[in-house]
């Protein structure tokens, strides 16, 4: 990574009332898992929050959101989802 290179910064919400199973917990991981295959990926969840944080990289914004929508958390209307554009200014090996 470089300065001046965006990545994208998605931040989750639980929508309230939404039922979370293991299965719906063990599929989001499978597929952020399978995503981080193919390119930059860190994420995690709040400590103290339900919810999470994920960085990632995309080709554009509509790669970024198509990604964010394809995750069984989102997809299945547990979680809703913040998208942002971060770009790099100072990186540190």
């Amino acid at each position: 990574m470089n300065k001046g290179d965006v990545l994208y910064v998605r931040t989750d919400t639980k929508i309230e009332g939404a039922k979370v199973t293991r299965k719906d917990y063990d599929d989001h991981i499978e597929y952020l898992t399978e995503v981080s295959k193919q390119r930059y990926l860190m994420g995690g969840g709040y400590v103290n929050n339900p919810g999470g944080m994920i960085v990632f990289s995309a080709k554009d914004i509509q790669d970024a959101h198509n990604i964010c929508r394809a995750d069984p958390l989102i997809s299945r209307k547990l979680y809703c989802y913040e998208l942002l554009e971060w770009e790099i200014v100072l990186y540190s090996n």
